[in-house]
């Protein structure tokens, strides 16, 4: 048995990782994970009135920032009657156009591009393809500005808002983005052929389902009322959960959706696949040129479909412009609805994008959001499996890993978006013997204890620690005592450990807790005694298999006394563990 592992993948938003478990000739799974922790963003709207919502949620991701906006004020709008003229969703696509453009550009060229040139990364490529390089920075920078001038930044700019835009652009403004898109039609062409005519390997291919917006009047586009699927079937947008079906797994903090009990894709490819022959202009001969078979059953032709999505951004630009142009800049439109519900679907680069709310007595009494990186995440795990299986079948285990990394990459996962929590529920006040419970009799814990002793309570891992050694157990620790290193050593690198530490998470004085240290890996406020452990040696295999147990300090004066409560709950988890005779060394 062995596994094949890339911690923090490369080029992509946010830390994710993949590993791929073998047994011989067969590949037993794969595992794509997500290590960023979840953020509260749902929860948090519970409560908000709707401008304020509108304000928060694109927060989520600072690269999609204009589709979360896009997708709260569709749904928000929806909610509430509000029907906006239609300068307003000229404009609004036009920002929509901008953020694509943005992300799409430094996708193609700067994260994937390297992988078919055969450089480690952009810094490097640029020393052999400087024009290239500089075109493709252009061209996100033409992007932002489009998404300063419509947003009022290019990150997070509040100037659009339910019904409406707080300031239109002047006519020379967009005249001079419609100017400035023309301009570059020449290197967008040649950006569609060259990701076109990349040598995509042919591992993995398989059939899939693929799903997006459906524009309506038979038009190319970015935002729909409708789903509609590589099967030809339609989805009204307001029953988004019969596409989704989300649930959730062990291994990773995003959510993950199936359709009909399979996985589906979203992104730019679903959207060629699904839309492509309503494709006109230049974009319309690129997708004759060059779509073929293979784009339906193979995810690495995402950056293929990115780059006609370019083209079709950048033509779209100068007709957006021209039909806005002919139109007064309207004003607000006000709303008097103080209850009602609502879905927003709109195409974020990376895919498909659901908003949906309640809003009761004025207030958000319901949120939720589905991201495209969480619909894909079970289509990523699927063709790292297949290209995996394929290469070991053929004799090529070593290039396992670079193809894995290939594949997740031509996704372009939005990591940060993927994760985010529905519900919060407070554990019960022992549950952290249930949870140390799951660790079972036969794997015998490392114990380390963290802490400062002249420090009152800080010193209850130390405390607690020492009790331990006292009692039997060899392999309790204070915290200068392991290195990372060690922890690695046979006879050590299989076993759970348990990290111990005085821990503040808001609670009375004596209440324990106990969580795997994945949770507090990356939340700076937990990790403050840890980071020796996690950045110098600690494996994936490891960290999986390490907790933290913690316990709500009352004071943190100078002196070497435990308050009452935190001794009480020492002799408690003491207690605890000596009561489990299969770990004691």
């Amino acid at each position: 048995m062995k596994t094949i592992t890339i911690e923090h993948l490369a080029r992509v938003e946010g830390n994710g990782g993949v590993t791929a478990t073998i047994d011989g000739n067969k590949v037993t799974g794969v595992k794509f994970f997500i290590n960023e922790a979840p953020r509260l963003i749902e929860r948090l709207t519970i409560g908000k009135t709707p401008e304020e919502d509108v304000n928060l949620v694109p927060r989520i991701c600072a690269i999609c920032t204009l589709s979360h906006k896009y997708a709260v004020l569709r749904a928000m709008e929806r909610a509430l009657g509000v029907n906006v003229p239609p300068k307003v969703t000229l404009l609004r696509d036009l920002m929509h156009l901008g953020e694509m453009i943005e992300s799409h550009s430094l996708h193609t060229y700067l994260l994937a591009l390297p992988d078919y040139l055969g450089f480690p990364n952009a810094i490097a490529m640029a020393s052999k393809h400087p024009f290239e390089t500089k075109i493709a920075l252009e061209m996100k920078q033409f992007g932002n500005h489009i998404m300063a001038t419509m947003s009022g930044r290019f990150i997070h700019g509040e100037n659009p808002v339910i019904g409406g835009f707080g300031k239109c652009p002047s006519r020379d403004e967009l005249i001079w983005i419609k100017n400035r898109a023309l301009q570059f039609m020449p290197f967008v062409l040649k950006t569609a052929k060259i990701f076109a005519e990349l040598p995509y390997p042919d591992s993995p291919e398989a059939e899939t389902q693929y799903a997006c917006c459906n524009p309506g009047d038979g038009k190319y586009g970015f935002v729909g009322d409708e789903i509609i699927l590589s099967s030809g079937e339609i989805i009204d947008a307001q029953d988004y959960r019969t596409l989704t079906h989300e649930y959730v797994v062990s291994h990773s903090y995003c959510k993950r959706s199936l359709y009909k009990g399979k996985p589906y894709s979203v992104g730019a490819l679903a959207r060629v696949n699904n839309l492509g022959e309503r494709l006109d202009g230049e974009a319309g001969k690129a997708f004759k040129k060059y779509f073929g078979p293979r784009w339906k059953k193979n995810p690495l032709f995402n950056n293929a479909a990115q780059a006609l999505e370019l083209l079709y951004s950048f033509e779209r630009i100068a007709s957006v412009i021209e039909e806005a142009l002919k139109l007064p800049d309207p004003g607000l439109v006000r709303y008097t609805k103080t209850a009602g519900k609502g879905v927003g679907a709109v195409e974020a680069p990376r895919g498909t994008l659901f908003h949906y709310y309640e809003i009761t007595k004025g207030r958000v009494s319901f949120c939720d959001i589905i991201t495209p990186t969480a619909q894909n995440a079970d289509d990523i795990e699927r063709y790292c499996y297949l290209a995996a299986q394929e290469l070991l079948d053929a004799g090529k285990e070593d290039d396992i890993r670079d193809r894995m990394d290939l594949v997740i990459r031509s996704y372009d996962p939005c990591i940060s978006c993927s994760v985010h929590l529905t519900e919060v529920s407070k554990a019960p006040e022992d549950n952290w013997r249930e949870q140390l419970s799951k660790i079972p009799h036969g794997q015998l814990p490392i114990f380390i204890g963290l802490g400062v002793t002249s420090r009152s309570d800080d010193g209850v891992g130390a405390q607690l620690a020492l009790a331990l050694r006292e009692s039997g157990f060899k392999d309790a620790w204070l915290e200068p005592e392991p290195a990372a290193k060690d922890l690695c050593q046979p006879g050590y690198s299989s076993r759970p450990i348990i990290f111990i530490d005085a821990l503040d998470f808001g609670e009375r004085p004596g209440r324990i807790a106990f969580f795997p240290l994945r949770q507090a890996a990356w939340n700076s406020g937990l990790s403050h005694r840890l980071s020796p452990f996690l950045g110098a040696g600690l494996t994936y295999a490891q960290l999986e298999n390490s907790y933290l147990l913690g316990i709500q300090p009352e004071s943190l004066e100078e002196g070497d006394r435990l308050s009452e409560p935190v001794r009480k709950a020492l002799e408690r988890v003491l207690d605890e563990i000596k009561h489990r005779p299969a770990w004691r060394s």
